[in-house]
């Protein structure tokens, strides 16, 4: 009996484990073969290699420069969205009470091209 609940349990916590880990997301890729990094500070760090940054936790977005804030081997560091690829979902657009983009006029001249032109507030 001890034995099935040890292997039941041990069954949970790897279940538990892989979840957890499946959910955090990761840096996937990168664009170039260093990175710009920053301290948690925001003090500069210098390029960084890819290497250091690949398959890393993305621990979270620093609120004051929305830099995404990587675990890696040598510490936490700061670098642009832009500089990688990360396997986080991407937001939801914001909401907007614009429902309706009017048709281009027959005058382009001085106009958006028909974008934002003719919005009218939504109606849900």
């Amino acid at each position: 009996m001890k034995k099935i609940l040890s292997l039941g349990l041990l069954c949970a916590t790897i279940l538990v484990s892989q979840a957890q880990a499946a959910s955090t997301p990761t840096v996937s890729g990168v664009f170039e073969k260093t990175v710009h990094a920053f301290s948690e500070s925001h003090a500069p760090l210098g390029q960084i290699p890819a290497s250091d940054l690949l398959n890393q936790p993305v621990v979270g977005i620093d609120e004051e420069t929305g830099l995404l804030k990587v675990q890696t081997p040598k510490g936490l560091v700061l670098v642009a969205r832009a500089a990688v690829t990360t396997t986080m979902a991407a937001a939801a657009p914001r909401e907007t009470s614009c429902s309706y983009i009017g048709t281009l006029s027959a005058s382009g001249t001085g106009s958006s091209s028909g974008f934002a032109s003719n919005c009218k507030p939504g109606t849900h």
